[in-house]
């Protein structure tokens, strides 16, 4: 049961931590290129009425 446990919480950090170097990686490719990033701002705004 302690080894299942252990697996989860291992599995869970790894997961987070890949989420947050891809939010990571997302946002560095919106810093880099405006193109992209008023392309995706479009995309937002289509969502507001």
């Amino acid at each position: 049961m302690v080894v299942l446990w252990l697996v989860f919480s291992v599995l869970k950090r790894v997961i987070g931590l890949l989420v947050l170097a891809a939010l990571l990686f997302g946002a560095y490719m919106l810093w880099q290129d405006p193109i992209l990033l008023n392309r995706v701002f479009d995309w937002v705004r289509g969502f507001i009425p």
